[in-house]
């Protein structure tokens, strides 16, 4: 199994399928390498396509350090300069987009030549004194927060159970909801009270702004997570960008992956 080690001496667990353009794909919270199973056989007949399992998810080491989005930026940029990528697409589904916003904010744009980003808001939380739409579910506030962490260390297994299916919102494919359960309660609670403070805390909303290379936003159609509003919003704040809208929730890369495949190979190109 093919490990690298990070300058933390985490070891990360990665596959690399086809070859030539570099596209390198981010999970989301709770989520590992298998969740783009029907992304890398498409891909992989084009590009070089690289998967990894976050540290704490998958295969992954699960730390007790480095569980921010700081370091999980840090993670992927390593691993770019281990495998000697150049010219990066970097896709991210939800918690994924965000670790490309930081990988953003750290380290610029140069060795990137298109970003993706898979349904996700540039700030997930609303403060209650700000006027801001786009948060998780359209209003998610500390209180809902701290709710959430209290509900996780006390049953992680009832957090997954509610949390799973609204992924799939009411559209298709929800016969992989039993597989995706199983994957997630394959998880460590610590780590999951880590990474959701993190992608609670965390305002992209400036960072976005400096994305300078050509972006594809994609959302799901159907009531989920984030509102299509919420796509629109980036469109008007990343450059060169566009917004494409796909049958499903947020997992509707899952939901209606021969379209989403086929949109995001033709961006690429």
């Amino acid at each position: 199994m093919p490990y690298f080690a990070t300058s933390d001496h985490c070891n990360i667990y990665y596959e690399e399928r086809g070859e030539g353009k570099p596209l390198v794909l981010i999970h989301g919270w709770s989520c590992n390498h298998h969740y783009f199973k029907k992304q890398v056989p498409a891909f992989a007949e084009k590009y070089k396509v690289v998967t990894l399992d976050l540290r704490g998810h998958g295969n992954s080491d699960r730390t007790e350090f480095g569980l921010t989005l700081p370091r999980f930026a840090k993670d992927v940029k390593e691993l770019i300069d281990y495998l000697g990528l150049k010219d990066v697409t970097l896709l991210g589904w939800s918690m994924g987009a965000q670790i490309i916003f930081e990988y953003v904010k750290q380290f610029g744009c140069e060795n990137l030549a298109n970003v993706v980003i898979v349904d996700m808001s540039a700030k997930i939380m609303a403060e209650a004194d700000e006027n801001w739409p786009h948060a998780v579910f359209g209003k998610y506030t500390r209180a809902d927060t701290l709710a959430q962490l209290d509900a996780i260390a006390t049953d992680w297994g009832a957090v997954a159970e509610a949390f799973v299916p609204v992924m799939f919102s009411d559209g298709p494919c929800r016969d992989e909801i039993p597989w995706v359960m199983n994957e997630t309660l394959q998880n460590t609670p610590h780590v999951m009270i880590s990474m959701w403070v993190a992608i609670m805390m965390n305002d992209y909303r400036k960072v976005v702004e400096t994305i300078t290379v050509p972006t594809l936003i994609t959302y799901g159609t159907r009531p989920s997570l984030y509102s299509p509003e919420n796509s629109q919003w980036l469109v008007e704040h990343i450059k060169n960008s566009k917004a494409v809208g796909f049958d499903g929730g947020h997992a509707h890369h899952f939901q209606d992956a021969d379209n989403f495949n086929k949109a995001v190979m033709e961006f690429i190109g």
